[in-house]
């Protein structure tokens, strides 16, 4: 089969949108609408994998024809995304619609099947053209999928009428519109050759080809980005998660002098997910220590902890407290306000405030470890 499109771009291609296919599973399958967008994603590997196999020399077998079957199984996915987004339609009846365009899928795919079977018994590659089997093969593969797409391209253009979606949601709903709208018309110029015999640009169906792996490869940029920061959180490495790991000694130190304050069930801050609680309840946590600490301090903290010499000042006046409230010690001060340094206004304020003083707790104990290893 021709193929406008080379193999070292094809094959990359095709194993991205499989390693998204896979995250997309991992991630992103509690909702109806997120299943189907991974059944989108499968059918689209499959159909990809299918054409480049029709494009290796002696491909004899009707991989070509299986191919664009996966491509209209996709679309049938995309008409259920449309009727699910619907809020007239329920469950039941979205079921049905389901298994109705599905049934009309694989009936397409038999029919292409058939057509291809034809086209090779009589020694040719099965095309649209002014044949039996090209007029198959463009209804069968025109019509379910103008309809499929028509269904969602019109949900995309009602929600983006709406005022719900943001300036980068548009563009992609824009994107959406115009990659299918590139598709309708290959669509019209292959019913043009298929009738007219013009224009002439040579072979409809690698054009085909190329509409939809540039159409995928456009629409499935933005879903990515939530992907990435999927994985990111998983791993470790969004915002939340880093705050957490600096906050992590000085949190744990604190809070074994004043188990007290500790909100259970305890879990392990190490765990990747749900970061933002963690780091939110890590923050209060230390608040509610150094409150419980104060009275153990040795001299009153009016200062703020925001420069790095108050907030090590502040935090060697927390080393002190935290061995004198282990020991066993009586508290210096009736009192806890005066020794409290002033908290932030907000929540990022205070967090930016605990992290100087992190900062500065790592530095203080690390001093103090490689002075007790070198009196020992």
């Amino acid at each position: 089969m021709l193929s406008f499109i080379p193999g070292f771009v094809a094959w990359p291609v095709t194993v991205g949108i499989a390693l998204f296919a896979v995250g997309r599973f991992l991630f992103f399958r509690d909702t109806v609408v997120d299943r189907l967008i991974n059944q989108v994603y499968v059918w689209t590997v499959a159909a990809l994998i299918l054409f480049r196999l029709a494009a290796m020399p002696g491909s004899s077998f009707p991989v070509y024809e299986l191919g664009f079957g996966c491509v209209v199984m996709m679309t049938t996915c995309l008409y259920t995304i449309g009727c699910a987004r619907r809020n007239d339609i329920d469950p039941d009846t979205l079921r049905r619609r389901q298994r109705r365009s599905s049934l009309l899928a694989v009936i397409s795919t038999v029919a292409m099947l058939v057509a291809g079977a034809v086209a090779r018994s009589e020694g040719r590659m099965v095309d649209i053209g002014p044949t039996w089997d090209g007029f198959v093969l463009t209804i069968a593969l025109g019509t379910p999928v103008a309809i499929n797409t028509g269904v969602f391209v019109r949900m995309v253009v009602g929600e983006y009428r709406t005022d719900d979606l943001t300036v980068s949601e548009k563009i992609v709903a824009v994107g959406m519109v115009l990659s299918h709208m590139c598709f309708w018309s290959n669509l019209l110029l292959a019913g043009l050759q298929l009738t007219r015999g013009l224009p002439q640009l040579g072979p409809p169906l690698p054009r085909v080809e190329l509409i939809f792996t540039v159409g995928i490869v456009i629409n499935a940029i933005p879903p990515m980005l939530p992907l990435l920061m999927a994985l990111a959180h998983a791993a470790g490495l969004d915002r939340e998660s880093r705050a957490c790991r600096r906050l992590d000694r000085l949190w744990r130190d604190l809070t074994a002098a004043v188990p007290e304050i500790v909100m259970y069930p305890v879990t392990d801050t190490r765990t990747p997910f749900d970061s933002a609680t963690r780091v939110f309840r890590m923050t209060v946590e230390i608040r509610d220590a150094l409150m419980h600490l104060a009275p153990y301090m040795r001299v009153e903290q009016a200062s703020s902890i925001e420069r790095k010499s108050s907030a090590e000042d502040y935090a060697k006046q927390i080393a002190h407290a935290v061995r004198a409230r282990m020991a066993g010690a009586v508290p210096t001060y009736s009192t806890v306000a005066s020794q409290l340094p002033t908290g932030g206004s907000d929540f990022e304020t205070d967090l930016g405030q605990l992290l100087h003083l992190a900062q500065a707790w790592h530095s203080v104990q690390g001093r103090a470890m490689a002075g007790h290893e070198a009196h020992i």
